[in-house]
């Protein structure tokens, strides 16, 4: 039986965060490495495939009702499921107060939102016996959310007060469930930045530990590098592995030694583009040097691959690796349809089990 794990990266397309972290369960059950809750939220006319799937669209909204500490300064284009045009039409905000001060007036609303899938995880762990099978709570960094939210000459001026609320609230979490849970940190602002222009890896390093270093020390983290996702398009399309391989090994370099890192997950796929069958493209993974009990987790699910074609793959990195490695879609599907959700969990139960 093989060692292989799975991981959800974060939003599903499902009805509600009931039925997704039903669904994930059933498809995959303790192969997960953790559970996460779907990151859905409500239907409305606004965001008819939910809230939490345009989670940058939901934090603008909460700082747009907010005129009291934050002026708008640009409009907005948006499609018809609530979701930006490109990376280039979001709205643009300016806050009221310093960096130093802006933490104060923050709230991202993580704590209430999480609370209530918690006691949903709780009732499904009983149930189907998921003892070793942690909630799995997802966050951006302070980077991501400036650069989605801030006009340019604000987002490296805020991005740390940003980082400062999130740990807030993350801390909340895991002080409430007792530590019963794993914080995954999304990373696609910090990785387009490496791409982007590279002599930035230090600045994009301690972006990410900014938030890390706040976080409670009794919890695990997991990090996902991400190439962007907006609309199903990757922001990132690398011709080579050779830059995310180096940044891997830099960061890692520098992990505190008094944090947990659980799991570092790899994009190896990009929106809707499938992964790539050359064996030669995975090589420089093998170069990345994980800490012991650190999982690396291969994000290379993709629709657009069938089942021979994605063992293939896993092969390939597993013999690069010289070991099993663990299972994931490069990205969250919550832009993907429902049965296409069902379909890359079944592939990902196949290559578990391969």
């Amino acid at each position: 039986m093989a060692n292989r794990k799975s991981l959800l990266v974060g939003s599903l397309p499902f009805k509600n965060e009931k039925e997704a972290m039903e669904l994930a369960v059933e498809a995959l059950h303790d192969s997960l490495i953790s559970l996460p809750d779907g990151e859905i939220g409500e239907k409305t006319e606004q965001y008819p495939e939910g809230s939490r799937t345009a989670w940058a669209m939901n934090v603008i909204d909460m700082c747009i009702a907010d005129s009291t500490n934050w002026d708008i300064v640009q409009e907005g284009k948006l499609l018809p499921n609530g979701f930006p045009v490109d990376y280039d039409t979001l709205y643009k905000l300016r806050p009221k107060h310093s960096p130093e001060e802006i933490a104060k007036y923050l709230n991202f609303g993580y704590f209430d939102t999480y609370m209530k899938s918690y006691h949903l995880y709780q009732e499904l762990r009983k149930k189907k016996n998921l003892q070793n099978v942690p909630f799995q709570v997802g966050v951006p960094t302070g980077m991501a959310m400036s650069l989605h939210m801030l006009e340019p000459e604000n987002i490296f001026r805020y991005f740390d007060a940003f980082n400062e609320r999130l740990a807030y609230e993350m801390n909340q979490i895991i002080d409430y469930t007792n530590n019963d849970i794993v914080i995954q940190i999304e990373c696609p602002a910090e990785i387009g930045l490496v791409y982007a222009n590279p002599p930035q890896v230090e600045f994009a390093i301690s972006s990410i530990l900014g938030l890390v270093n706040r976080l409670n020390n009794s919890v695990k983290i997991g990090i996902h590098f991400c190439y962007g996702d907006l609309n199903n398009k990757a922001l990132v399309r690398p011709e080579t592995l050779e830059r995310m391989t180096d940044f891997a090994n830099a960061f890692i370099s520098q992990w505190p030694k008094n944090k947990e890192l659980s799991y570092i997950h790899f994009p190896l796929a990009e929106g809707n583009e499938g992964p790539r069958l050359n064996s030669d493209y995975y090589k420089p993974l093998g170069k990345i040097q994980l800490p012991k009990h650190t999982r690396f987790v291969a994000g290379f699910v993709h629709e657009k691959r069938n089942a021979d074609e994605l063992k293939q793959i896993l092969h390939h990195i597993e013999s690069i690796r010289k070991h099993e490695v663990d299972v994931a879609c490069s990205c969250g599907m919550g832009r993907r349809k429902a049965e296409v959700g069902l379909q890359l969990m079944t592939l990902m139960k196949q290559l578990v089990e391969a």
